[in-house]
């Protein structure tokens, strides 16, 4: 039975979480179509016109960074990270249980530390006043939202943990 499987066994979604990934699934989808539209028309303007879109590598490196951390919370809270199963076979399922307690742990430190790593990045840029070289955007909103985005992913981690802490099935 795969990790994931197993997960889903041990969580049931709250309705606050439904609405939660209906909302980062759309705001995630908003960036990716306008992603794709810009992309379209920097594309069309260059082979068509001759004219690609002023500043299109910028706008396409901002919502990258935004579609990116937008996701972030969605994989979160559906434990679909990156994973690599080579003994989970062969471990009893008490030692599977501290495993996933274990890997929560970890994953809720990691995130904490990178946001308020990045909060500190963000407060600087904001200050600083960094802006992106063609189109002079400011860089310190994507750097927050980046933040927030991990900040969410954090808290919605610890809440698995506990989940899984106070579950008494160790399938």
């Amino acid at each position: 039975m795969s990790e994931t499987v197993e997960n889903q066994k041990l969580v049931s979604l709250a309705r606050w979480e439904l609405g939660f990934d209906k909302v980062l699934g759309f705001l995630a989808a908003l960036v990716l179509m306008l992603l794709m539209i810009i992309t379209f028309i920097d594309v069309l303007g260059r082979y068509l016109f001759s004219a690609p879109l002023p500043g299109a590598f910028e706008l396409t490196e901002i919502m990258m960074a935004m579609l990116i951390f937008a996701g972030l919370p969605l994989v979160s809270r559906a434990n679909q990270h990156v994973t690599v199963n080579l003994i989970v076979g062969i471990l009893s399922p008490i030692i599977l249980h501290f495993q996933r307690l274990i890997t929560q742990a970890i994953m809720a430190v990691v995130l904490a530390v990178m946001a308020w790593r990045m909060w500190i990045k963000a407060e600087e840029m904001l200050e600083q006043g960094d802006e992106t070289a063609y189109l002079l955007l400011p860089i310190a909103p994507v750097a927050f939202f980046m933040t927030l985005m991990m900040a969410v992913s954090t808290l919605i981690v610890a809440i698995q943990f506990i989940r899984i802490f106070r579950s008494k099935e160790t399938q």
